[in-house]
């Protein structure tokens, strides 16, 4: 049976409404080969959104890609932009727009200082290579650090002095060109040039009339390191102050050189770095300068960690790729993909050394020696599981969302997918899945958020080895943590279906409304077929096929092809669900409860605090056992469930999550979870089910409230179910009302001109 439900007053609502950040993948072969020809297709495909002026050009592996200013009534929007890419033969690819102000503080968009009024930098230099001859040198540094060169445990406590690491340094040797000048030898080359910053210059402008030099927090003056002989570089140990800038020249130098060799022009200047900069255990990457500054406090230089020193790269890198880094969920995003291209390189050095090779250390964690010295732990994971993604929060720099670090859920499913890519390709791997890392951030602008790269990096991937599952792995690993924002969500009011119910089906637009063509299967048969034009909101209740068995699961699967507008590609999209017809009947009944949640607060900054809430539930059967037979009742009411993680807490500690930030339409979820049915529930298999069981529900989000009405555990001792009677019924609204007389006069037109067409 075919559903043709059609929402022409929705349709027109999402077409007057953009989002931050949307992808456009044009249908036609259009050719730009300069910035006025590209300004000219957005005016006259997308007129309605101000006026464009070229920012910048980048070229990257697949094409060129122009960054447009958006202005609007004569008034320069300084969070939105749009980027037009094309490919190697100049035609349009895509399109990244960002046409909404993504952060606003007092009800107005911020605005980036750095980006519009950038800081110099007050320094001394290296001597410019013209004015020498560039000559390779042996350095000897510590590679990535002591620590993982030691296989050395963690220190029980912080150490705060070099001293206390209880091992003489051990060094190896790196080649790199040095600069020879006047007879003396510079650390500074085409790619890298050590600096000295004395102070920051902040520039005048509207807000600040005066033009400032600020020289707080940076070291004394010390010059340049310079050296006699090549032999004395060769000779620079720890001991020595100029020790900090060898091993940073020489990290730094490195990841430059093998970016180019990824075939990648990202820097246009040397990098300028001072690792002797600042005084605090801090380590920065200056916008505005264009330069990276690292700190000596703490008890060990940063510069003694090379993941500090890659880490810091990251951001010159994403810096120079996109210029305009900024806005949306730039901050957590910058910090994770510095992470990630510390982990990666500390990874292939130790995969690739025969030494080390199987037997890898610690790559899931970066500074690993730096973390350890100061005043407390700030190493940083790689493998965070629990970090999931929430599109509408800021994701600044540094802090957690739902009690996890955005950083890290960033640089978790890069690194992750690294490994796996490791696993299936080898050595090959490290470069290949680093140049997709790379390629992805070009044709990106201000206001970026992490689905938006997310996508950018399974696209990337397909087209540079479409030969190869790196997208298959990179969207394996973003779905771990809700980073692939798919173009709908299809959701079921109850997932076990009791007795004399249908199937209520639910499908949304995720972000923004399209046409679709699609198919529903159960049990790999075709259940219904469903078009329609753009939509809000879609109902659907189908019924049973034949032959299903009470309290066994069954698949249904949607395949949708989808359309946002007629000058843009069809794409596809599928997903996969399993339910359970009947509803589990419990040996034990559950008692109401009506126990109100505590709602997250704020502290004075207005950061949240979660609100906790645990219930006890005693299982009083002292030889019971979990088994296929065991599950859990949940009957809770909340306003936004996506503020919330539910938590089950066996009598032994074993804890599983029940509802991790789900996006529940209803404001009510009342369901089952089985041990035969539910995955989650896998690791309470062969404990005892005798004793106090624990409900944790945290919420990690202000404003809204909600109540446990009831809950509890036990054994299923049979399910209910009976034969579906009810046809299978459709219906379209905002909120699952009937169907309006006039969209049924609409769907009565359209119905006589599809009769007047078969004729």
């Amino acid at each position: 049976m075919i559903k043709y439900l059609y929402y022409f007053m929705f349709g027109l609502w999402f077409s007057t409404q953009t989002l931050a950040g949307e992808w456009d993948y044009p249908d036609q072969l259009i050719t730009i080969s300069q910035a006025q020809d590209a300004k000219n297709y957005l005016q006259q495909t997308y007129p309605n959104h101000g006026e464009y002026k070229l920012r910048y050009v980048t070229h990257s592996k697949l094409g060129a890609h122009y960054n447009f200013d958006l202005w609007v009534d004569g008034e320069y929007q300084q969070q939105k932009t749009i980027v037009l890419s094309t490919n190697k033969n100049n035609h349009i690819v895509r399109v990244f727009k960002s046409l909404q102000d993504t952060i606003i503080r007092n009800g107005k968009p911020t605005t980036a200082s750095e980006l519009e009024a950038p800081r110099t930098l007050n320094s001394l230099t290296s001597p410019t290579v013209a004015s020498g001859n560039v000559i390779t040198a042996d350095l000897m540094v510590f590679d990535p650090d002591l620590r993982t060169m030691d296989r050395a445990p963690k220190p029980t406590s912080q150490m705060t002095d070099l001293a206390q690491y209880p091992n003489p340094p051990q060094y190896v040797k790196k080649n790199a060109e040095v600069l020879l000048a006047n007879g003396q030898y510079f650390l500074s080359n085409s790619r890298v040039r050590q600096i000295d910053a004395i102070s920051l210059i902040t520039p005048k402008t509207s807000s600040n009339p005066t033009r400032t030099e600020d020289s707080n927090g940076f070291l004394p003056q010390e010059g340049v390191a310079k050296f006699s002989s090549l032999a004395e570089l060769k000779s620079i140990r720890i001991n020595d102050q100029r020790f900090p800038q060898v091993m940073a020249f020489a990290h730094l130098n490195a990841s430059a050189k093998y970016i180019q060799s990824l075939g990648f022009s990202v820097f246009n200047a040397p990098i300028d770095f001072d690792a002797r900069g600042l005084i605090a255990d801090n380590s920065t990457y200056y916008y505005g300068p264009k330069a990276l500054l690292l700190g000596v406090g703490g008890g060990s230089p940063d510069a003694l960690d090379a993941d500090v020193l890659l880490h810091e790269l990251g951001h010159s890198i994403h810096y120079h790729i996109v210029p305009d880094w900024a806005y949306g969920h730039t901050g957590a995003i910058g910090e994770g993909f510095g992470d990630y291209w510390a982990g990666s390189y500390s990874y292939r050095q130790q995969f690739t050394d025969a030494n080390s090779s199987g037997q890898e250390f610690e790559i899931d964690t970066v500074f690993n020696w730096d973390g350890y010295f100061g005043t407390k732990n700030t190493t940083r994971s790689l493998w965070n599981q629990r970090a999931r993604y929430f599109k509408s929060s800021e994701y600044r720099a540094h802090e957690s969302v739902a009690g996890e670090l955005g950083d890290e859920l960033w640089s978790t499913p890069l690194f992750q997918s690294l490994k796996q890519s490791v696993s299936t390709y080898g050595e090959n791997a490290f470069t290949e899945f680093d140049t997709i890392v790379l390629e992805s951030m070009y044709g990106l602008g201000r206001g970026l958020k992490m689905h938006d790269l997310a996508e950018s990096m399974v696209y990337v991937a397909n087209q540079l080895y479409p030969n190869k599952i790196y997208a298959q792995i990179l969207t394996k690993h973003f779905n771990q943590h809700g980073l692939i924002l798919e173009p709908f969500k299809q959701e079921f009011a109850h997932r076990y279906i009791a007795p004399n119910s249908l199937i209520q089906w639910i499908l949304s637009p995720t972000q923004r409304s399209a046409s679709i063509d699609g198919d529903i299967f159960i049990n790999n048969k075709l259940a219904e077929h469903i078009v329609s034009i753009p939509f809000k909101e879609m109902e659907m209740n189908i019924d049973y096929p034949t032959g299903l068995v009470c309290g066994e699961s069954f698949n249904i699967e949607t395949n949708i092809k989808y359309q946002f507008s007629s000058n843009l590609l069809s794409q596809e999209w599928s997903e996969n669900t399993t339910l359970v017809k009947g509803i589990p009947l419990f040996s034990n009944p559950f008692k109401p409860l009506n126990i109100r949640l505590p709602d997250a607060t704020t502290d004075n900054s207005g950061r949240p605090i979660a609100g906790i809430q645990t219930i006890n539930f005693i299982a009083k059967n002292r030889d019971g056992v979990v088994d296929n037979t065991f599950g859990i009742y949940l009957n809770i009411e909340h306003d936004n469930f996506i503020d919330l993680n539910i938590s089950l807490i066996s009598p032994r500690g074993t804890k599983v999550n029940l509802l991790n930030h789900r996006q529940i339409k209803n404001k009510t979820f009342r369901d089952y979870f089985t041990v035969q049915h539910d995955d989650i529930l896998a690791p309470l298999l062969g404990e005892s089910s005798w004793g106090t069981w624990r409900l944790e529900v945290v919420d990690f989000s202000p404003n809204h409230s909600g109540k446990l009405l009831s809950w509890g555990v036990g054994h299923i001792r049979s399910y209910q179910c009976s034969s579906q009677t009810a046809s299978t019924t459709a219906s379209s609204s905002t909120s699952g009302g009937s169907i309006s007389l006039f969209t049924l006069f609409l769907l009565f037109i359209f119905w006589l001109r599809r009769q007047y067409l078969l004729l």
